[in-house]
């Protein structure tokens, strides 16, 4: 019977064992039915040169509006209290604690933002953007993922990014971490996603700064 059992192993074994394509292939049929998100968010900050880490909790709520086309919110707790919010056009970011948001145009960034958008990436998008190796399978926020490293193909992006790390969840095929690597030799930015829920209701004021009226706006850009 072991021998039995050591043999469809073997057999099975190629069968089963995930492919580059595969995981891709997961990925477009789940963001063919993306429509929205809630998760936890913890993003760790690392500076090598001074060996400073940072450390911001909060929530996210995201929505897509029409194809790659996404509206989020982000509202952090911990260490500080204050929100981000980001449409096609603007990003904001609102400090309760003193009142004020800050406001940047972001729509020359576009393109940029599309190719790190995480949330409803199709796996066609990510091979069309990304030179991508498939890496080892690994327990992440909870629950099994595989892991893609994506070498970026934009020149552009590029000046910004070295390198991306993405843990696919095997369960939704949405991410639960993400990690940048800064063009900054050591430095580098790791996003983890947890309790995510897909396409649950998201109106469009979940995606909105909750920003009291006589709150002051700045446009540091200016």
């Amino acid at each position: 019977m072991l021998r039995t059992l050591l043999l469809l192993g073997l057999l099975l074994g190629p069968l089963q064992a995930r492919t580059l394509e595969s995981v891709l292939s997961a990925m477009d049929s789940a963001a063919a039915s993306f429509q929205s998100l809630t998760a936890n968010l913890r993003v760790v900050k690392y500076t090598a040169i001074v060996n400073d880490q940072s450390v911001d909790e909060g929530v996210i709520w995201a929505r897509r509006v029409r194809p790659h086309v996404n509206r989020f919110l982000l509202e952090f707790s911990k260490p500080d209290h204050y929100y981000v919010a980001v449409s096609e056009r603007k990003a904001e970011i609102y400090r309760p604690k003193i009142a004020t948001i800050e406001e940047y145009d972001v729509s020359k960034y576009r393109d940029l933002a599309d190719q790190v958008w995480p949330f409803g990436a199709a796996g066609k998008d990510l091979a069309a953007r990304y030179k991508i190796t498939l890496k080892e399978e690994e327990n992440v926020a909870g629950q099994p993922a595989v892991k893609l490293e994506l070498l970026p193909k934009d020149q552009k992006l590029l000046q910004h990014i070295a390198k991306v790390e993405m843990w696919i969840s095997t369960a939704n095929w949405q991410p639960v971490q993400q990690k940048f690597y800064d063009v900054t030799p050591g430095d580098y930015r790791l996003s983890t996603y947890s309790d995510v829920k897909v396409n649950v209701p998201v109106p469009e004021s979940k995606t909105k700064l909750p920003a009291t009226p006589g709150a002051k706006r700045i446009q540091p850009q200016k």
